[in-house]
């Protein structure tokens, strides 16, 4: 029989994609970990800068206490962490000398397994994080290409990327990331014999979404294609816009002829820890979704999809939320067809938001929209609508943002805190609000979640919140009864 494993989600992507990544606390981790790692998955993908800043900003708890908490607890289980490349709590791209120090914080409070999901395929930053990850001390070193849909991202695209992995001496696992639940069974026939036969001595690891209904036969057919790992959650945080369940992957492959070594008995008890949690803290599980098929069209990955339809829904503007979707595809195919993965789904959402909202296409468009079009993220898939570029380049601070800069200067933040800050702290003062990390240090071990933002009138002030949370310096809106400008407070 062929050996599989399986790596679970659900304290990170599963909790992003159904609890919009704001309800674990660390001791609700603590509590379960040492059921979890009686289970015996190959891996935990266990947190990321957005979850970290989750909670600080929710929770008021110290994010680097978490990763120690729980890897006393699983001493031997491999802890992982996702990382889109250039940018550690902060949509701005950081310099190499704060992505070195970013990963040796993470990777000396525990943290051994790092996994990069560079969100424009760019191998050059890719490989250069998974680098420096190796030489700061990683156990396992993952890279990703994203998967999407469009022209350009054909199996020859996928399998070009893949080389380049494989001709790296600091990657242990390719790994395919489907954040939109885009991939099919037949697709998978196609392009996970490209990426084996592009990078034939690395294992293949595979993560998708429910969300279009097709992960479960999709992870069946690319086991059988020779895929080493899939990645799944336990029922009560699976299906929907997450990952198929374990338990039905377990069963599924088993049924295939496939073994996979995993504690049934803990299994079910994790499960059971989370159904109730889910019904202590009123929290929906997942279901499994009917087939929609205009998840192909607006591609929104799983936890952006909660995040902003919950949004919409707060506000009291869920009637525009077909409106919204309809004008995603537009809006991505005018940018060049980026994919939709944290930032670059952020960035289109806002925008399609704007286009809707506003009366006017385009007659908005927020900064990190014309940095993207500058190039700042990396060079676009394809070719950018003349008319859109133009427009972007025709926003006042353009010319501002066509020299690259970085706010994020290591040797700046040492000079402003102190050479005696602790690393884990210049990090969080350099990437959070200063409120934020006021209240943490304040209140540390508080219990509870911090109280969530103020309700807003109208979603544009919900969604460049969200910008200015993330790093954005200073946002400006008109729509027809609303002018908004916004800075991000200095830290």
């Amino acid at each position: 029989m062929t050996r599989l494993g399986l790596v679970d989600t659900t304290v990170r992507d599963g909790h992003q994609s159904l609890w919009s990544a704001n309800v674990l606390t660390t001791p609700m981790l603590a509590e379960i970990a040492p059921v979890t790692a009686r289970v015996g998955y190959r891996a935990l993908d266990f947190t990321s800068s957005t979850h970290m800043a989750m909670s600080v900003r929710w929770h008021r708890e110290d994010p680097w206490e978490r990763i120690r908490v729980v890897r006393d607890l699983m001493p031997e289980t491999r802890l992982g962490f996702i990382t889109p490349g250039m940018r550690f709590m902060s949509w701005e791209r950081a310099p190499l000398d704060v992505m070195r120090l970013a990963l040796r914080c993470v990777i000396r409070n525990g943290i051994d397994r790092v996994w990069v999901a560079e969100s424009m395929n760019d191998m050059d930053t890719a490989l250069a994080i998974a680098r420096i990850a190796k030489e700061e001390g990683a156990a396992e070193v993952l890279v990703g290409l994203v998967f999407s849909l469009s022209p350009v991202h054909t199996d020859a695209y996928y399998a070009s990327r893949a080389a380049a992995v494989a001709a790296a001496a600091d990657v242990d696992v390719l790994n395919l990331k489907d954040p939109g639940g885009l991939l099919t069974p037949e697709r998978a026939r196609t392009l996970v014999p490209a990426l084996r036969g592009a990078a034939p001595g690395l294992p293949l690891e595979v993560h998708t979404h429910c969300t279009a209904t097709a992960a479960v036969q999709t992870y069946l057919e690319s086991a059988r294609l020779g895929a080493s790992f899939v990645c799944t959650a336990v029922r009560p945080l699976a299906n929907g816009t997450s990952q198929p369940s374990a338990e039905a992957m377990l069963a599924n492959l088993r049924g295939e002829g496939f073994e996979v070594d995993l504690d049934e008995e803990a299994l079910a008890e994790q499960s059971r820890y989370f159904e109730e949690l889910a019904a202590r803290l009123g929290r929906p599980v997942g279901r499994p979704l009917e087939y929609d098929a205009s998840v192909y069209r607006h591609q929104l990955p799983g936890g952006m999809t909660s995040t902003l339809r919950r949004q919409l829904d707060e506000i009291g503007m869920s009637d525009r939320w077909d409106d919204v979707l309809a004008e995603l595809p537009r809006v991505r195919e005018e940018l060049g067809w980026p994919i939709m993965v944290t930032p670059l789904s952020q960035f289109v959402g806002v925008q399609a938001v704007l286009n809707v909202t506003t009366g006017e296409r385009w007659s908005q468009i927020p900064d990190e929209v014309v940095k993207y079009v500058l190039g700042h993220y990396g060079p676009p898939p394809g070719e950018l609508d003349p008319d859109v570029a133009a427009k972007a380049l025709a926003s006042p601070h353009a010319e501002r943002f066509r020299e690259a800069e970085h706010r994020l200067d290591l040797g700046e933040a040492r000079a402003r805190y102190g050479e005696t800050i602790p690393d884990e702290l210049l990090l969080l003062r350099m990437m959070l609000p200063a409120e934020q990390v006021d209240a943490m240090l304040a209140a540390p071990g508080a219990p509870g979640p911090a109280p969530p933002p103020a309700s807003v009138r109208h979603p544009l002030v919900e969604l460049v919140d969200g910008l200015l949370r993330r790093g954005l310096a200073d946002v400006e809106v008109e729509a027809p009864g609303l002018r908004l400008r916004a800075r991000r407070r200095a830290a």
